[in-house]
């Protein structure tokens, strides 16, 4: 597991809602994850998110390494790739946009 994950996946209490956790994306933007799963292709760990903001998908799967690890900023500086925030954290557009508990069964 990377350095600093959060483990099994799951962030503190104090970062989720309704069993969702939210991320803000070292570029600015807010994400809430709707969980872990398994690529088939390569036997991998994802991560499913969605946006916090109007977009053209519902959800987007990144490998969990990825998604918790670090990336090199404009700056050049180490920064985490997504990190932990609370709902209360998120500002008043994103928490628009949460979704309380997800119907996954709908086809």
């Amino acid at each position: 597991m990377p350095e600093n994950a959060i483990p099994n996946g799951h962030a503190a209490d104090h970062h989720s809602f309704c069993g969702h956790a939210f991320y803000k994306h070292f570029k600015g933007r807010y994400y809430q994850v709707v969980g872990d799963a398994l690529d088939t292709a390569t036997e991998g760990r994802v991560v499913v998110y969605r946006t916090l903001y109007p977009s053209g998908h519902a959800l987007f799967t990144r490998p969990y390494d990825e998604f918790h690890g670090w990336k090199e900023n404009a700056d050049g500086q180490r920064v985490r790739r997504f990190t932990p925030v609370g709902h209360a954290d998120l500002p008043a557009d994103a928490r628009a946009h949460v979704i309380a508990a997800l119907d996954l069964t709908a086809g």
